[in-house]
């Protein structure tokens, strides 16, 4: 399997910022999963699905037993779930969920029971944290083996009770997993599993044909080559929604704020709407989508799942494109002659963000903007998206399906949070978000996510290009393979059947 970037290559679930390789762990197993043929939640490591107390501030967990860690760790049990979700929810934890566990309080109840207690009733946590999906919150690692080795040596190689075990690590280059035989769960069709990073998209096509790989996500622009070459593609549609972020729209409180910025000026928040508002106008979105994405995809008024159509407005239409307009807000802005801004540029594998991020850089010059760009690697990246070090630049973003908008908008919309932050924070946002996320109430729910939404595109808040669809090239080996439509990464590797 080939993929563009590792990312963050320490593998215990509150050092990673929900990078790349975090998501493709095939060693990682969670409390529940969702079912690659239905889309519904089941069992995993939990063996019923979620039990809430009537006031759904209690879940309750009924553990497997026998289930054991690689490598000789022993037996996964409560004592395991409490320590990883403890570990999650510690205040140096760099996962963007943290906020869903950082208050909980995890009672033992037995060897393979616990309860779980939440300081305010809860409707998504089973969903949204405990389960293995997209997200992949919480994969239950060993107490024991991150005690008697400590948390440097374990991120590396850590003991998870998945269908493969992870066997060598070269840092960079790839990863080598055996087939864990006679597993609880699934025993793999095949015995060895490697992903390795091939940055080149030529290279993988060329890899692909040749039969030396069997899989890698195939950039969108690249599609045409791949399918002359004689490749499979197959698709997973409607992934996310991507586009360009507006680093620095922090409250003032927070490290790494600029007031100074040309879309926050803090005195001045008319003028900064007015620059906020003229970067989209300048952006082509339709020519992005039929010339980059390989007309693959569709225009999105903002930054947000793509599948929460009832807490949408259907007169929410994509910003259209007026250069001369843009021009003409920029002057009465205060930058009559543009002004500078960097605009970082890095792979993500399944995700067209180098090139959507050239592509928006080039329009946004045809308006007088200076745009510098920063080639860097996606770990690099995500450390200065955690870290807030964004003040004053641009970069590509792309924000996943999600069952429901309100699932956790902290990850992404709020000040709280972490790796997987828009770079945009607003009192009214972090209200309703926090709201939505206590809201047991279905209706209530999406019109408190409608009021979100509404506030994000009436302030142009960041840069929204297009939906995302997947594109991934099988060699001839790979027969039939079920997989999340919603999965914006490649998984479920232990499903896949070889011809």
């Amino acid at each position: 399997m080939l993929v563009d970037t590792f990312g963050v290559e320490k593998f215990l679930p509150h050092m990673n910022q929900g990078g790349t390789t975090y998501k493709l762990m095939p060693s990682f197993e969670a409390l529940w999963d969702i079912d690659p043929n239905t889309g519904q939640l089941v069992p995993m490591l939990a063996e019923t699905l979620p039990q809430y107390s009537e006031d759904n501030k209690t879940l309750y967990v009924n553990l497997r037993q026998g289930v054991e860690f690689h490598d000789g760790w022993g037996e996964m049990t409560a004592e395991d779930v409490k320590f990883t979700i403890e570990l999650v929810g510690r205040q140096d934890s760099m996962n963007p969920d943290k906020s869903a566990v950082a208050n909980l309080k995890v009672e033992i109840l037995g060897p393979y029971k616990l309860a779980i207690n939440f300081p305010a009733p809860v409707w998504n946590w089973a969903t949204n944290t405990g389960a293995r999906g997209y997200r992949f919150t919480l994969p239950i690692v060993s107490k024991k083996q991150i005690e008697k080795v400590g948390e440097n040596e374990a991120a590396r190689n850590p003991a998870g009770t998945g269908p493969f075990k992870l066997v060598k690590h070269e840092i960079g280059q790839s990863l080598e997993f055996e087939g864990a035989p006679n597993h609880w769960r699934l025993t793999p069709g095949y015995k060895t599993l490697l992903l390795k990073v091939v940055t080149e998209p030529a290279t993988a096509i060329s890899m692909l044909r040749t039969g030396e790989a069997d899989v890698a996500a195939i950039p969108l622009i690249f599609v045409p080559e791949a399918r002359a070459a004689g490749l499979e593609i197959r698709q997973q549609r409607g992934i996310g929604v991507i586009g360009v972020a507006l680093g620095g729209q922090y409250l003032p409180s927070q490290q790494g704020y600029d007031p100074n910025v040309p879309w926050v000026l803090a005195k001045e928040p008319e003028k900064a709407l007015k620059v906020r508002k003229a970067l989209n106008l300048a952006v082509n979105r339709q020519e992005i989508i039929d010339n980059v994405l390989n007309g693959i995809g569709g225009q999105w008024p903002i930054i947000a799942s793509p599948n929460a159509d009832a807490s949408y407005d259907p007169s929410w239409k994509p910003y259209p494109y007026d250069p001369e307009q843009a021009k003409r807000l920029l002057a009465e802005a205060g930058y009559p002659n543009g002004f500078e801004t960097t605009m970082s540029l890095f792979a993500s594998t399944g995700h067209a963000t180098r090139e959507v991020g050239e592509a928006v850089a080039i329009y946004w010059e045809k308006i007088g903007i200076k745009v510098k760009r920063l080639p860097i690697d996606y770990a690099a990246h995500r450390d200065r998206q955690a870290g807030r070090k964004y003040a004053g630049i641009v970069y590509p973003v792309y924000r996943n399906y999600a069952a429901e908008e309100m699932m956790n908008p902290n990850s992404w919309y709020t000040s709280q949070s972490i790796a997987a932050n828009f770079q945009f924070a607003y009192p009214q946002i972090d209200d309703l978000a926090k709201r939505g996320l206590t809201e047991v109430n279905t209706g209530k729910r999406l019109a408190l996510a409608y009021e979100m939404h509404k506030i994000m595109y009436e302030n142009y808040y960041s840069v929204p290009v297009s939906l995302e669809n997947m594109t991934v090239g099988v060699g001839k080996r790979i027969g039939e393979w079920p997989r999340l439509e919603s999965d914006a990464f490649l998984t479920n590797f232990e499903y896949i059947k070889l011809k």
